[in-house]
């Protein structure tokens, strides 16, 4: 597939006045903006929870059909965006009040409770496919987006949606589909319907024991408890299995998926490896602001190095099934746009930008005047687009960190957030945070040609298959390293995991205690693992093997972790000596070796006088300053020759010398983002955008 450069188009109420010439029109010009602003392919954003759409689909997909023609016109490629069993559902003024504003990107258009009890597809009706919430046997219901879902295990659900499918595609002629949502979104709270029950009776040979029974629920030490776990997760592959086979060969097929990695995800059931049973595109979402805005508790403001977590294992992902990922980034002004951009270049990813202007809580009046994607992503994709061999490669991996399924789901470790996924993460971002490029690996490799070394956070559960593949990449003259609770023998430890939730079964669901806003279970937030009692110190169980019993986000075995890393990872092709306050990655193809260096750290800054007029305030910022703290603006590397050395946001030019094999670049003040390649047939070339 393609190298993909994505954007919004958004469906607004006044859009679906149609057929109005107006309206064409409107389609027309921004079928054109995007086209200049080098965009290859729109993302439909607004009707949203599709099936509360279903009396008006013809309208609907004449719409889209309409919007699809334009953009052929000039090669822009149009994919639909949809949550596939999601409906909005409201009875109070105030939940009528929460879902206009909070949803208002999905454009929330909903029956009556009374009119959707009477809504059919084809003969079968709708409310008869809903999640059931295990403690009540009745249907489930979704405060957080004022909604109930379809379940994607029940087969006349899955029939009625491929058959939809199938209709939209014909249709519309669109060229793709984000697929949102086959998830459980109030974690383990569902689903209890009959064809979940019927599974577990297949898999485990029992029936879904009631809440109260705690030798079940929440017993990581019960089996049928991992089926449970098991068969949530599978639900979403099998789902996406049947949906490619709805669809047209090589259709470009996607869906949600903002994070693999988190503790919150094994109630979820939210996994990459699960999408892409069907899909053949990865999707890294970046939910809230990027770069951080550290000033609103209530918006989203995750660090950078976070970003590298959850995507490192969508990357990986990405990498096992040989197709391509992509970061969503949220701007509304092209100083915000460039940084989505350039964090999804440094992780070699496409992106897709979208302003999501209806988080702001302002008035239309104000909305509409703000710029759409094309008025903010024109100077990032013209760049790319300019110099697609900056963009081109395989990154560089120096070691791979294990991610451990058989902890994250078949451990409690794995579901708190204290626990397993607080010690990948840590891995992750400390690896690169040191200048060290890790890649995320699923399976232990026979050889050590491209993993040399591998690192083992935490992996407090592993399969007797799993442990005979480590031996063997140890028999290989792999090296291991290994922190944290684990099984291996030899690895001495006073490891004594928590493995089932004690507590009163109510209180082991996620609860809506303010009727609006979910909140997790508290053993998944307030259960912390026993501090380590054995010693400060490292060992080497079996040749190749260093172990030390601490977990590597206390912090004190961290010198050693990358002291060992550093001595028997795979060498870069060029050695970065210095880049301080960068992260970076590396990408080879063939004789080019390129390396893009982005900023940590941000001092962020928004525009106060229309943030002071918001109603309600939700996930984002208005981003209108970026500037880059804690930077040197120096970058030394080891080298033969001098590198082309670009910086796409800065017109002054980066400074470079070579002396004695060290070659320095001095960039552009306040430099945010740098891209360096070094080329051994040609000579320095400084280039701008």
């Amino acid at each position: 597939m393609e190298q993909q450069r994505m954007a919004s188009w958004w469906i607004h109420w006044e859009d679906l006045n149609w057929p109005n010439p107006d309206n064409l029109d409107k389609i027309k010009a921004r079928a054109e903006g995007l086209a200049k602003a080098n965009v290859t392919a729109a993302m439909i954003f607004g009707t949203h929870f599709r099936w509360d759409w279903l009396p008006v689909f013809p309208l609907l997909h004449d719409y889209l059909a309409t919007v699809a023609e334009e953009l052929h016109k000039y090669g822009v490629k149009l994919y639909d965006h949809h949550s596939v069993n999601l409906v909005h559902r409201y009875s109070t003024r105030e939940q009528m009040r929460h879902v206009m504003q909070d949803s208002g990107p999905h454009l929330p258009f909903s029956p009556t409770w009374e009119a959707a009890a009477t809504w059919q597809y084809k003969g079968k009706y709708l409310n008869d496919w809903r999640m059931v919430d295990v403690r009540t046997g009745k249907p489930a219901y979704l405060p957080q987006y004022t909604a109930e879902g379809f379940c994607h295990r029940n087969p006349e659900y899955q029939q009625a949606y491929y058959d939809y499918i199938k209709t939209l595609v014909s249709d519309t002629g669109i060229d793709g589909l984000s697929a949102d949502d086959p998830m459980h979104y109030i974690r383990f709270n569902t689903c209890g319907c009959r064809y979940c029950r019927a599974e577990l009776k297949r898999r485990s040979g029992i029936d879904l024991p009631p809440v109260e029974d705690s030798s079940f629920w929440f017993n990581w030490d019960n089996p049928a408890w991992h089926h449970w776990v098991d068969l949530r997760f599978d639900a979403t592959g099998e789902f996406l299995e049947g949906l490619r086979k709805a669809l047209p060969e090589q259709f470009m097929l996607t869906g949600c998926g903002s994070d693999s990695a988190s503790s919150m995800v094994v109630g979820m059931a939210s996994d990459a490896r699960q999408f892409l049973r069907g899909c053949n595109y990865v999707n890294m979402e970046m939910n809230g602001n990027t770069p951080p805005y550290k000033h609103d508790p209530i918006t989203i403001n995750r660090p950078i190095a976070f970003r590298l977590t959850s995507a490192s294992h969508h990357q990986a992902a990405a990498r096992e099934r040989g197709v391509r990922a992509f970061n969503t980034g949220f701007a509304h002004t092209t100083v915000a746009a460039n940084h989505c951009w350039a964090l999804s270049k440094l992780l070699g990813a496409d992106i897709w930008i979208s302003t999501l202007k209806t988080r702001l809580g302002l008035p239309w009046s104000i909305l509409k005047t703000l710029p759409e994607e094309h008025g903010i992503v024109g100077e990032a994709f013209g760049f790319e687009k300019d110099h697609p061999e900056l963009f081109r490669g395989n990154a560089v991996g120096q070691l791979g960190v294990y991610f451990s399924y058989e902890t994250r789901n078949h451990t409690m470790c794995g579901a708190l957030v204290d626990g397993y996924a607080k010690d990948f993460s840590q891995s992750i971002s400390q690896l690169f945070r040191n200048g060290i490029t890790p890649h995320t690996i699923f399976t232990i490799p026979d050889a050590t040609a491209d993993y040399p070394v591998i690192l083992l956070s935490s992996v407090a559960r592993m399969t007797p298959e799993e442990q005979e593949r480590l031996r063997r990449y140890l028999a290989a003259g792999g090296k291991v390293i290994v922190t944290g609770p684990t099984p291996l023998a030899g690895c001495v430890n006073s490891w004594n995991l928590p493995n089932r939730v004690e507590t009163h079964a109510e209180q082991n669901f996620l609860t809506v205690p303010d009727g609006i806003r979910p909140v997790d279970s508290l053993w998944t937030t307030q259960t912390k693992l026993p501090e380590c009692s054995d010693p400060d110190a490292w060992s080497e169980p079996e040749p190749g093997l260093f172990y030390h019993p601490h977990r590597i986000s206390s912090g004190v075995n961290l010198d050693g972790v990358l002291e060992r890393c550093r001595r028997y990872m795979k060498p870069m092709p060029v050695k970065v000596l210095e880049a301080k306050g960068y992260l970076s990655s590396i990408f080879e193809e063939g004789e080019k070796t390129t390396i893009h260096f982005m900023a940590e750290d941000y001092d962020v800054g928004i525009d106060h006088e229309l943030d002071e007029m918001r109603t309600h305030r939700s996930r984002l910022n208005l981003i209108n300053h970026v500037e880059p703290i804690g930077v040197s603006g120096v970058l030394r590397m080891e080298a033969e020759l001098c590198p082309n050395v670009y910086t796409p946001f800065h017109s002054e030019p980066a400074r470079v010398s070579l002396e004695d094999g060290i070659c320095t670049v001095t960039l552009p003040d306040k430099c945010s983002y740098a891209i360096v390649q070094f080329e051994s047939s040609k000579e320095l070339v400084i280039s701008q955008p």
